[in-house]
């Protein structure tokens, strides 16, 4: 039988040890919040386990194996149960990052007998850092990232604010929801992305921001488009463009309504909104509640060029197609780092690929595509698959006309295709 544990924060490292757990697994492991637990992880915290938490921290010792609770035991006999006993000094990067980790436990306590207003604005700029990080971080570090402002902006929702603080709440939210819907369908997930776009629309009412509502209706677009229904994504970014709130977001729309028409085949639409894209000012930098946060939540010059290249190289018009893909692949790489979507550089070569084997350069084609075909697995992601596949298709059809290297590019793109495994992988498409 089991003693009976009066827990302290103490005892319940003691057992947090013994389990051989970090603290987010132990407290999925008892049935409680990651905030909950860390409370316990101070050194030298006084927190006394809550009733609940109690009768969970008891049953967790009694279903243990001998060896946990022997450990366990032995280290509450040591009194080793000290969580300031299992700090490693010398981790000066663990150490910075339970810091921080303790001092956000305390804002959020704070933030209770206080406004949210101070949490919001720690969101909003989270929500900016993920943006800007998601065109070339992996995508499995997005979605940790947006899990946790997530849960801070659910606290948030259950707890009364003031009117200002609702609209703000309402934004951040669909925001949110935006980020993971691009993160879901990178993923291969198309109807999570699309659970998380009608969140997105249904907070972007409650705000009552046309920024939002035309922002989710052009990634609800690029979802239909990249599921093989080109023609219905183009009717939803025209639906978008009469919520447009700044120059940048009609030119994402137009870019969207020029490769989603052609490649649904409708040629007239495709080559008018090419030319309505054309008319505006590429310097208008023309920002609203959306194009602020940047990175993925952006539509710059640079990634415009590159959906021109795309609609062109649909479209047939081979050269000019070139020209524009490859400009933006040597935009992408001079300019910044944390600017740099590697999924739109490397859907732009395969335009390049695409565009070049129309012109029956068959051998330019292939270096074209040799550094997507380089890839590291992480740098993969779903699109490229299904873009290589229609390279292909383009290479065999080539390879029966007997044009020369057309079979050795498509061994290429067949060995990429076999080694590149399932998805989800890592790098979402800012422009995908």
């Amino acid at each position: 039988m089991t003693m009976t544990v009066r827990w302290t924060a103490q005892s319940a490292m003691a057992l947090k040890s013994a389990l051989n757990l970090s603290l987010v697994p132990f407290a999925e492991h008892l049935g409680l919040s990651a905030s909950t637990v860390n409370h316990w992880s101070a050194p030298g915290s006084a927190v006394t386990p809550g009733r609940e938490a109690q009768e969970l921290l008891t049953v967790a010792l009694e279903k243990a194996t001998g060896e946990v609770k022997n450990q366990f035991w032995a280290a509450m006999a040591a009194g080793t149960g000290n969580p300031a006993a299992t700090v490693d000094h010398r981790d000066l990067g663990g150490q910075i990052r339970d810091g921080a980790a303790q001092s956000m436990t305390m804002a959020d306590e704070a933030s209770r007998l206080a406004s949210s207003d101070e949490q919001l604005t720690y969101l909003r700029d989270e929500l900016c850092r993920i943006a800007v990080a998601y065109v070339h971080t992996p995508l499995s570090e997005v979605v940790d990232d947006l899990h946790e402002a997530q849960k801070a902006l659910a606290a948030i929702t259950r707890t009364p604010h003031r009117p200002r603080s609702t609209h703000e709440v309402m934004v951040l939210s669909s925001v949110l929801c935006l980020l993971f819907a691009h993160a879901s369908q990178n993923a291969g997930d198309p109807r999570s992305a699309l659970q998380q776009l009608r969140s997105a629309t249904t907070f972007a009412n409650v705000a009552d921001s046309d920024a939002l509502r035309a922002w989710a209706r052009g990634s609800a677009a690029l979802m239909l488009e990249w599921s093989s229904r080109p023609g219905e994504a183009a009717t939803r970014a025209r639906e978008g463009l009469q919520f447009a709130a700044s120059t940048e977001s009609h030119r994402r729309l137009l870019a969207i309504i020029a490769r989603s028409a052609a490649r649904a085949g409708d040629a007239p639409a495709a080559r008018d909104a090419l030319a309505r894209l054309s008319d505006l000012n590429p310097a208008d930098p023309g920002g609203d509640d959306v194009v602020q946060f940047g990175g993925l939540l952006g539509f710059p010059e640079t990634k415009q060029t590159y959906y021109q290249g795309g609609a062109l190289t649909l479209l047939g018009d081979h050269p000019e197609a070139e020209i524009h893909s490859l400009r933006a692949i040597g935009d992408y790489e001079a300019g910044p780092a944390d600017e740099r979507s590697y999924g739109d550089e490397a859907l732009a070569r395969l335009d390049v690929t695409r565009a070049r084997l129309g012109q029956g350069n068959i051998t330019g084609a292939l270096a074209a595509a040799e550094p997507v075909l380089g890839l590291h697995p992480q740098l993969r992601i779903q699109q490229i698959d299904n873009t290589i596949s229609l390279v292909r298709a383009d290479a065999r059809t080539l390879a029966r006309r007997r044009h020369r290297d057309a079979a050795q590019l498509d061994d290429r793109l067949t060995s990429y295709l076999v080694s590149a495994g399932p998805v989800p992988r890592a790098l979402p498409s800012a422009g995908a």
